[in-house]
């Protein structure tokens, strides 16, 4: 891959269509799925999307050494960009359960490929503002979206969505084809069978913690993403559009906090200390959910904005520490540590099937309060970088 500045500017603005795409859709998921399902079984209907995700990821690096890495982004791209126009045009349930976990398929799967892409141009030294960077235009993609899904959502016109979400990915699909000889990589990949592969997780002791923490914290997404909405809008009545507001100001700490964060580890403190400050940060903001009866704006918003200071600061380091421990031929453990995004899902959507059952929705979030805050140890074991 060519390697200079226009390559990061490249990189960036296709992760930002990119993430505007799926984060236009992601809030309003749960409410879109329950238009098919009850309520109750919402979390069964994404486990199977996850499951079938976890599966793709693990064979994602055998399908990338054969094609390349932007030969495989061009194909995943396109998949979902269909799928995003064909969920917005069919009401027949059993197609929308097959489109919705290609799409949930696809969006994850193109997320490594992006990972991939940078890996190829950063240098350890830089690695924490890198990604960081990187990161703050995904999430700069994600704080834009709630305003526009609240309109686009209005009087519950889910299809609607996942329409615009698809008219919005086009730019990234012409970027990519435009600047397809700037992007194409020729790494010699590592290819590793699982035991050997099992061999060094166990043999290394901050992959592992890492791992833990970083599961923790896609649970947290996980629930956050599926149940937060549910809870506001149909245990509260709050409206999208106020839910929308809402979500924009909870958005917020990862377009502000995670680049610093991303420095002052580089430069100065490491990844460790920061990361457990943010699950202290995120555990007791989550367990405040569970006294808060209040439905006024200001108060919802405060407390999803703790929520966030703590995964902003939790999300820059746990992506800075891992790709500091690995290099670019390390494909496998990029996919494997990917694969945690859906496995999360899968325990998470499971998991909420079965607490839904035998209780009310809001002790979801005492739950996993305990749990954050559990994810304190593995996050005290790491050995700092610097």
């Amino acid at each position: 891959m060519i390697k200079n500045k226009k390559t990061f500017l490249l990189i960036y603005a296709f992760a930002f269509f990119w993430a505007l795409s799926g984060a236009l859709i992601s809030y309003i998921q749960s409410s879109y799925i329950g238009q098919f399902v009850r309520i109750e079984y919402v979390g069964l209907f994404i486990a199977v999307a996850t499951f079938v995700t976890l599966i793709s990821i693990w064979g994602l690096p055998r399908f990338i050494r054969r094609y390349n890495n932007y030969y495989a982004s061009f194909f995943i791209i396109f998949v979902l960009a269909a799928s995003y126009f064909l969920l917005a045009h069919f009401t027949d349930s059993w197609l929308v359960f097959i489109f919705f976990i290609i799409n949930f398929t696809a969006s994850s799967l193109l997320g490594i490929t992006v990972d991939i892409f940078l890996e190829d141009i950063s240098e350890d030294g830089q690695t924490g503002r890198i990604r960081t960077r990187y990161m703050t235009i995904v999430n700069v993609a994600w704080a834009s979206s709630p305003l526009l899904m609240g309109q686009l959502a209005g009087a519950a016109e889910y299809a609607n969505v996942y329409f615009w979400s698809g008219i919005i990915l086009l730019p990234a699909i012409m970027l990519l084809f435009k600047e397809r000889r700037r992007l194409q990589d020729k790494v010699v990949y590592k290819n590793r069978n699982f035991s050997r592969l099992k061999d060094i997780f166990v043999d290394n002791q901050n992959l592992r913690n890492i791992f833990i923490a970083q599961f923790v914290l896609r649970l947290f997404y996980c629930w956050m993403v599926i149940y937060t909405p549910l809870y506001l809008h149909e245990s509260l009545g709050i409206s999208w559009q106020t839910i929308g507001i809402i979500f924009t100001i909870m958005l917020l700490p990862f377009i502000i906090l995670e680049l610093p964060a991303g420095y002052l580890a580089d430069r100065y403190w490491g990844e460790k200390e920061i990361l457990i400050i943010g699950f202290l940060i995120m555990g007791a903001a989550t367990a405040t959910i569970f006294f808060l009866t209040s439905t006024n704006v200001i108060i919802w918003a405060g407390v999803l904005f703790m929520t966030r200071v703590g995964a902003a600061l939790a999300e820059a380091m746990e992506e800075a520490y891992f790709f500091k421990q690995i290099d670019k031929q390390d494909i496998d453990f990029i996919s494997f540590f990917r694969d945690l995004y859906p496995l999360s899902w899968l325990v998470g959507s499971l998991g909420g099937v079965l607490l839904l059952l035998i209780l009310p929705l809001k002790f979801l979030f005492l739950f996993l309060s305990i749990i954050v805050l559990a994810a304190v140890w593995p996050a005290t074991a790491l050995e700092d970088t610097k």
